[in-house]
């Protein structure tokens, strides 16, 4: 499975696991509008999943305040 690239964890369980993985790289960006666009792009799927929920376990997760990751990261960065 792994050769194929197919995922055995319900749809809810692997967007968790890629939110988890963009939150990281965001905050990794080198800039801010790299990290703004992950952000982005990870919330547009968080919420679609919200409005049509798949089967399986709740997602348990709402989407990244763009901006307060935002201020983390700078903060993070200055010290």
């Amino acid at each position: 499975m792994r050769r194929e690239n197919v995922s055995v964890l319900p749809p809810a369980l692997a967007l968790r696991k890629e939110a988890e993985d963009a939150l990281a790289a965001a905050e990794a960006a080198p800039t801010e509008a790299t990290a703004r666009k992950i952000l982005t792009e990870i919330n547009k799927k968080i919420t679609s999943m919200l409005l049509r929920p798949p089967p399986g376990p709740p997602l348990g997760i709402k989407p990244y305040d763009v901006e307060d990751v935002l201020a983390r990261r700078r903060t993070a960065r200055e010290g």
